[in-house]
């Protein structure tokens, strides 16, 4: 007997949950009665049903195409597979809401052709993943595609004959739930990949979980929840809501990717909630679910997420928090700003018991606005692998944000960046973060996937608003060194509208090299829009070269310092960490002052970067794309001040926002700068302060240097 049978064979003798209704995981009976009888009464779910039968109906007008896999991401065959889950997932909602068998007949049709395609599969072609599929090149999307069919299995499943299920649940289901759990033949990477704490295996968990509850069978719903040997320790969903998340609701691999992994998390709950409400799995944690949309809605800016580590342009308008939303509404009712985030960023409801509440409550405006604020999201299962500062105007029509990240390193998603800063002002990102270099699902960008310049660049520090130390990345680069350390804020102020400060320390990136960074945002009178203070501290017992660089998105404008710009011959910055992708593009010296003031504009408004500066210190004006063959790094401009052989050194810089210019009327008003002075007025062991005037207001901001701890004194 083979392996693979004598697992079935150990599934199927399983005992089972007591027999349910169905459906019952992402909706029940009594639901799907309340949702029929609304109609006509909450027009905005009634288009959102309505909706649903044209994607079935359109759905069904087509012929079943079940192709042999053989392309990854983006490819033809897998855009086809995975149109086919969300087919079903639609059918098998269709079927419940209109009780049309046209629908349930289809996706049994369907179901029934996976059953007899899906043993005859052996490892997918492609081995770009490590963790192969068989229907798909990576196993994440055949979990995937495993949720969403046990979500239309149980949708239809008192629509289909007892040998149809027994074909569905044993040839399909059971075998796909086995191979996400133990892999096929001698290839067992899945089983680690199962009892992982990672958004794959979040997806795998609840894959097999959703399988388990729409079958009846307790053993695949008990690994799920438990992991392989049900004993909660060693991996299962529980367990990642016990550990992916810091008690903030803060997911260590950044807002991009916690997106991406809330998805199966509310899924799975919504089900468990249905079936297994013994669990109470939506407050387990104190919520951590509820935490997690919430962390995952101030993590943005506009709607968009803040990009750092591998992120790409997602935000609150995206399908997976389409889910979290409707879903958590269901459950926490009086989140009403909840109502804002799907009426102002998500054009969709779905067709589920939270959708239906959403539009209801919309329509009774109960909306509540989202309040966005200054806050400090810890990183880490207990809140102490440092954490992200994220700073906001106490006016929110001031619409801007800063972020100042200390966390730990966000495993293989996370980047080489720590003590990074980025600045969001006037619906635009004014100091970026590069986030991903990847286009996804574009099959002539490397397939879809990631490209090289993802690891070349992206993730190095030299990439970030950071500073480099001796043209290396922290930790040399290493993912397996940087996932042991993490940075700490070690001091912040939020409670005060008008100044609000944040210190951040870092030892491990560079042996030897201590690290803190103040960033103080501050409202002075004079100044139209918040002064942003950055105080970045190097010390050392040995010399370095240390990179300032500041990536930017907008015009050139200005700068006041004698510089040479190269118009005929560009040579990279650098070989290697980084540097081999970026141009020198200009550079310069501004021997004889003590402070130097770049200003671009973007979006119709100026930013000046005003920076002290010594004798040696170089100025290098950055442009990316150096050593991209294929051009698949983003148009980025930047500047780096550069300070060499030096064991201590400060970098003092102002960040000033103001002016106007309006290219219908082709005016610009308050275009420069009002900073009249920047210097370092103490710098110790003890305390470095720093004092800039702007106008007539002289700002001044002392920072203790032991415990980082900062106070700011504003006069005229």
């Amino acid at each position: 007997m083979t392996r693979k049978i004598f697992l079935y064979i150990i599934i199927l003798s399983t005992a089972t949950i007591a027999k349910a209704q169905h459906p019952s995981l992402l909706i029940t009976e009594e639901e799907v009665k309340e949702m029929r009888a609304a109609k006509g009464q909450v027009p905005a779910f009634d288009r959102t049903i309505d909706d649903l039968f044209r994607k079935a109906d359109a759905e069904t007008a087509r012929p079943i195409s079940l192709p042999i896999p053989k392309d990854g991401g983006g490819g033809p065959v897998h855009e086809q597979h995975k149109q086919n889950y969300y087919t079903m997932f639609h059918c098998g909602l269709a079927y419940q809401l209109s009780g049309e068998r046209k629908y349930a007949d289809y996706a049994c049709r369907m179901l029934m052709g996976y059953a007899k395609l899906y043993p005859t599969l052996g490892l997918h072609p492609l081995t770009l993943s490590p963790v192969r599929g068989r229907l798909f090149w990576q196993t994440l999307n055949e979990s995937v595609w495993l949720l969403h069919a046990a979500i239309a299995y149980d949708c239809i499943y008192d629509a289909l004959t007892s040998k149809q299920r027994k074909t569905i649940e044993d040839k399909l289901l059971f075998n796909m739930a086995d191979f996400l759990m133990n892999g096929y033949s001698d290839y067992q990477v899945n089983r680690k990949t199962f009892n992982r704490m990672h958004n794959h295996a979040t997806w795998a968990t609840a894959a097999v979980g959703m399988t388990g509850l729409a079958t009846g069978n307790l053993s695949l719903v008990r690994k799920a929840l438990y992991g392989s040997d049900e004993t909660g320790k060693h991996g299962g969903f529980l367990q990642q809501m016990d550990e992916l998340f810091s008690p903030d609701g803060y997911y260590t691999e950044g807002a991009y990717y916690q997106r991406y992994a809330l998805w199966p998390f509310v899924i799975f709950a919504q089900c468990l909630d249905h079936r297994m409400p013994e669990l109470d799995v939506f407050h387990r944690r104190g919520n951590i679910l509820k935490k997690a949309l919430d962390a995952l809605i101030q993590l943005s800016y506009n709607g968009e997420f803040f990009h750092f580590n591998d992120a790409l342009l997602k935000g609150l308008s995206a399908q997976e928090m389409v889910y979290a939303v409707n879903i958590l509404y269901r459950k926490f009712p009086d989140s009403k700003s909840y109502l804002t985030v799907a009426d102002r960023y998500q054009h969709d409801l779905l067709p589920v018991m939270g959708g239906y509440m959403i539009a209801r409550d919309l329509q009774r405006g109960e909306a509540k606005p989202i309040v966005y604020s200054s806050q400090l999201f810890r990183d880490g299962r207990n809140g102490d692998q440092g954490a992200l500062a994220v700073l906001r105007p106490a006016r929110q029509d001031l619409n801007s944000a800063i972020t100042l990240k200390a966390t730990s390193h966000g495993m293989e998603h996370g980047h080489f960046d720590k003590l990074t800063i980025a600045y969001y002002d006037n619906g635009s990102e004014i100091l970026t973060d590069y986030g991903a270099s990847r286009f996804l699902n574009i099959e002539a960008k490397n397939e879809g996937h990631y490209t090289k310049e993802n690891k070349t660049y992206a993730k190095q520090t030299v990439a970030h608003n950071t500073v480099t130390v001796d043209e290396r990345s922290d930790y040399d680069g290493k993912v397996d060194v940087a996932n042991q350390y993490h940075a700490d804020i070690i001091y912040h102020q939020m409670g005060q509208a008008e100044r609000q400060i944040v210190t951040a320390v870092d030892t491990t990136s560079y042996p030897g090299v201590r690290m803190m960074r103040t960033v103080a945002y501050l409202t002075v009178p004079g100044l139209s829009y918040p002064l942003i203070l950055d105080v970045y501290q190097l010390r050392s017992a040995t010399p370095h070269q240390y990179d300032y660089t500041l990536w930017y998105q907008g015009h050139f404008v200005s700068l006041n310092m004698p510089y040479v710009r190269h118009t005929t011959c560009l040579r990279p910055l650098g070989t290697k960490n980084g540097y081999q992708h970026i141009w020198l593009d200009g550079e310069g010296n501004n021997e004889g002052k003590d402070y130097t003031c770049f200003t671009f504009f973007q979006n119709d408004r100026f930013y000046s970067i005003n920076m002290t500066n010594g004798p040696q210190t170089a100025f290098k004006l950055l442009k990316l794309g150096a050593n991209d063959p294929d051009f698949n790094l983003l148009d980025r401009h930047g500047i780096m001040i550069r300070e060499t052989q030096k064991k201590d050194h400060v970098f003092a810089v102002a960040i000033e926002t103001h002016g106007a210019y309006d290219q219908v009327m082709e005016t610009s008003d308050d275009l420069k700068s009002k900073c009249k002075a920047l210097r370092i007025v103490r710098q110790d062991r003890e305390t470095t302060e720093v004092e800039g005037v702007f106008d007539r207001q002289t700002v001044r901001l002392r920072i203790n240097n032991q415990n980082g701890q900062a106070y700011v004194s504003v006069t005229e």
